[in-house]
């Protein structure tokens, strides 16, 4: 009787490269042998032995720069029909899970995830941190698992995950975020443009004592919201201060946003809030009652967004309407197309006129 043979680690590699040719992971070149073998999880060399037993199988070509290997015939022809053939992919990352996102992301998600399944699509949500890195991730490579059939939606992006994707050439969306220089397209709501509205509401009822706080923002929406702070309080004839019209953080957290609203009381009290988001808006409150003062007639209020409990509100609460059905368009449009451009798309929001803005005290 035969002995049965007793597998190699080599031989384990192959097998499990093997399955990932056939599966249509990739397409033509493949990975460097130190990115398989934390994806396989084992030495550098073993997996360099095993591409080299698929090369002598006729499955991979060797050469190229860094010895990279290639597929090659059959094996290239049968992975781009595996691709072809398997059901389109869709990959949402977010920086946090579903139930801590603010109400319109979390709406926006889970229409995108109800149309895409209803078309056939195979829909997967992943949490990533991906908000405070300065550069891409190493690890990465290993945790979004994306293939060449796969379409990316990363809501709230930032420049490093677009800088990894154009490397990786993923294809990927960024729904709000920043993307940088690279050319990563991009569907969103110009924040500016609803701060530009709000301050000018309010500049026109006579307010100049006006703070926006600015936490867990990029560098660039920032100083987009700065400037359209400057222009407004500097057409009043007053000083635009940086630390007290638009004081910030790095993160945003309930004892941070109190701190900083309780240090522009303290200072010179503000007569008007203009705040970013709901979790804003519910330590501000929180923080005017404590101090006794009233919406509006002591403190003005706008919110640059919305959420399904405004109108539970009293007074009735000024706010922007971020348009979700045309985000979820957009957003439908460019999976459906099939294309790979790097255009913007910056999508107008709708003004409520609430009661939560007055003219100022004398």
């Amino acid at each position: 009787m035969e002995r049965i043979k007793k597998a190699s680690a080599v031989d384990l590699a192959a097998i499990a490269l093997r399955k990932e040719i056939a599966s249509g992971q990739w397409i033509d070149r493949l990975p460097g042998s130190r990115v398989l073998a934390k994806r396989l999880g084992v030495s550098p060399p073993t997996v360099a032995a095993a591409l080299t037993q698929l090369a002598e199988e006729g499955l991979l070509e060797g050469g190229g720069q860094r010895r990279a290997f290639w597929l090659v015939g059959r094996a290239r022809a049968s992975s781009r029909k595996t691709v072809e053939a398997g059901p389109k992919r869709l990959l949402i990352l977010t920086h946090e899970e579903l139930g801590q996102l603010v109400e319109v992301s979390r709406r926006l998600i889970e229409k995108l995830r109800d149309q895409m399944a209803a078309k056939g699509w195979v829909v997967e949500y992943q949490v990533l941190d991906f908000l405070h890195v300065k550069h891409p991730q190493r690890s990465w490579d290993r945790s979004i698992h994306v293939d060449p059939g796969t379409r990316v939606i990363a809501l709230y992006g930032r420049t490093p995950l677009a800088e990894w994707a154009v490397r990786r050439n993923v294809r990927m969306l960024f729904v709000g975020g920043n993307p940088g220089s690279f050319p990563i397209p991009l569907v969103a709501v110009k924040s500016s443009v609803m701060a530009e509205i709000a301050l000018a509401k309010l500049t026109a009822l006579g307010h100049w004592r006006i703070v926006m706080p600015l936490c867990d923002r990029t560098e660039p929406f920032k100083s987009a919201m700065r400037a359209a702070t400057r222009h407004a309080i500097e057409a009043t004839g007053q000083s635009y201060i940086q630390s007290y019209h638009n004081p910030g953080s790095a993160y945003l957290k309930p004892d941070i946003t109190w701190r900083i609203i309780e240090s522009a009381f303290a200072s010179n009290p503000p007569t008007a809030l203009v705040l970013l988001d709901w979790k804003e808006l519910v330590t501000t409150h929180c923080f005017l009652s404590k101090m006794g003062l009233k919406i509006p007639e002591d403190v003005s209020v706008i919110i640059l967004s919305d959420h399904i409990e405004a109108d539970w509100f009293q007074p009735k609460l000024t706010r922007f309407r971020i348009p979700v059905r045309r985000l979820l368009k957009s957003v439908v449009r460019w999976l459906e197309s099939g294309e790979n451009d790097s255009r913007h798309t910056m999508l107008p929001s709708d003004f409520i006129e609430g009661a939560t803005m007055a003219p100022p005290k004398s």
